[in-house]
């Protein structure tokens, strides 16, 4: 029987793929600029505690706070400047970002100053990350219509995993291979070598915004027309957004899905002091973090396809529930199956809830005034980030310290897991308010989908897409 089901998933999945082809060049440029802002990211947040322990002596937890901080201020700057985003357009935010975040890794990559390091990291690296990935986000939105729009975020979702994927082993590779290397006079070790490499694929970003992507937009219809700037005043913008009880659902979800978000931060800022403690300094960190790219990089385009019918929130309540109890496999001990089981776990919960959370947020955002929306949505995240950085460095010095007879790791991943299991306990509890309609019969099994023929199959998607998008509406909209 699943020899029999597993093609139909794949050609579902591959027709929903090809729907893509009606979009504009701009979706692709979109997911090109995803691919390279990731790695960026990626390479350089998995070693970003490392780097400051080893080139600058900071402590666990100073480290960890100074992660927490970045973070809170990548936070800040995205709630600060979210408006910023609908008045620029999708080009010219991208490319005043990408300009930002080149600049600041070089600085960090030659920098000997901890001062310097410390001061990009609180203001130029962050500004430039708040006008990368919800920009990109929003221009999803924009290059695509509801007939290609769900398969569409969930290969965005599939090409920052790529990038994840690639910036694990090159990270072991850099750590291992090129432990110093001379740049114009400069000699970098391999920490400051994968910053760099981060510099040159933030570059890449400038020359394929500047040589191919417009401020448009791909109608219902199939046209590509010119997309007008938000020209109305921030005040009165700000005045519809809080009387709008489609942002305040929007606020309270983002709050609930914290915990499972941060298990993520913990793989970067925890898990590889962790395992170069528990294993030694050759520990391959690198290669266990890609198991999670790896497998979402198949999962979301699968999973993708296949529950389009299915109700969004229950994706999101069950994929959070694998990957906020995915924590409590790493206290059985320090070993390697455990790590991989882990990261197993955690990637199948991922690819389930996290393509849904763009989705989602995008749908329930003001045509617009996504930026705005967005980034007040992201106030609940502001002491959150900060918290999970500071977080990391305690547990680490107090339960997981260089001596080897006083660690108790166990503990302090049972604690991490608590944090992350909070969240769908959470949204389950609050079930109702997140998700004010109930389930309807427009809501269609995917297994139904599979079986029509290519003129069903037209209907079909014009259903799942009324049953993805119900329960999004507010009460007066749905009247």
């Amino acid at each position: 029987m699943a020899l029999l089901w597993f093609p139909l998933l794949i050609e579902k999945t591959w027709t929903s793929i090809l729907l893509l082809k009606q979009s504009p060049r701009e979706l692709w440029l979109i997911y090109i600029t995803k691919f390279l802002s990731s790695f960026s990211y990626f390479s350089y947040s998995l070693i970003l505690t490392l780097y400051l322990s080893n080139e600058f002596g900071f402590s666990d937890e100073k480290a960890g706070w100074t992660y927490g901080a970045y973070g809170f201020m990548s936070v800040l700057y995205g709630m600060s400047l979210g408006w910023i985003v609908d008045y620029l357009g999708v080009r010219y935010a991208l490319l005043l970002g990408a300009v930002i975040g080149c600049l600041s890794r070089l600085v960090l990559a030659f920098s000997s100053s901890s001062h310097w390091v410390v001061f990009v990291l609180y203001t130029f690296l962050p500004f430039s990350e708040s006008l990368g990935i919800p920009i990109m986000t929003i221009g999803i939105k924009r290059y695509t219509n509801s007939n290609n729009r769900t398969i569409a975020y969930s290969l965005f979702y599939t090409f920052m995993n790529i990038a994840a994927l690639l910036s694990g082993p090159i990270v072991d590779l850099c750590r291992t291979r090129w432990s110093h290397w001379t740049i114009l006079g400069h000699s970098l070790d391999s920490l400051q070598l994968i910053i760099l490499c981060g510099s040159f694929s933030t570059f890449c970003i400038i020359l394929v915004v500047l040589l191919g992507m417009r401020n448009i937009q791909f109608m219902e219809s199939g046209d590509v027309c010119a997309y007008p700037s938000n020209t109305t005043p921030l005040a009165t913008q700000l005045k519809q957004v809080v009387h709008d009880s489609s942002f305040w659902r929007l606020a309270l979800f983002m709050f609930l899905l914290v915990g499972v978000r941060l298990v993520f931060r913990h793989v970067d800022a925890t898990l590889p002091k962790y395992m170069i403690r528990e294993f030694g300094n050759d520990a391959p960190f690198g290669a266990f973090y890609a198991i999670n790219p790896s497998l979402v990089i198949i999962l979301v385009p699968l999973v993708g396809a296949w529950s389009k019918g299915v109700d969004s929130f229950r994706m999101i309540l069950f994929g959070s529930f694998l990957s906020g109890a995915s924590v409590f496999l790493l206290c059985f001990g320090p070993h390697y199956i455990c790590i991989a089981s882990f990261l197993i776990v955690l990637s199948i919960g991922e690819a389930i809830y996290s393509p849904r959370v763009y989705e989602y947020t995008m749908q329930v955002s003001g045509e617009g005034r996504e930026g705005l929306y967005t980034s007040l949505a992201s106030i609940p995240l502001f002491g959150v980030v900060l918290f999970a950085g500071g977080m990391s460095g305690y547990l680490l010095q107090h339960f997981c310290p260089i001596e080897t007879a006083q660690r108790e790791c166990n503990k302090m991943w049972a604690i991490i897991g608590m944090f992350s299991f909070s969240s769908p306990l959470l949204l389950f509890l609050f079930r109702h308010v997140i998700q004010p309609f109930p389930p309807t019969s427009r809501e269609v099994s995917p297994r139904l989908v599979s079986s029509h023929s290519d003129d069903d199959d037209d209907g079909m998607e014009q259903t799942i897409t009324s049953a993805w998008q119900y329960p999004l509406l507010s009460e007066e909209d749905s009247s």
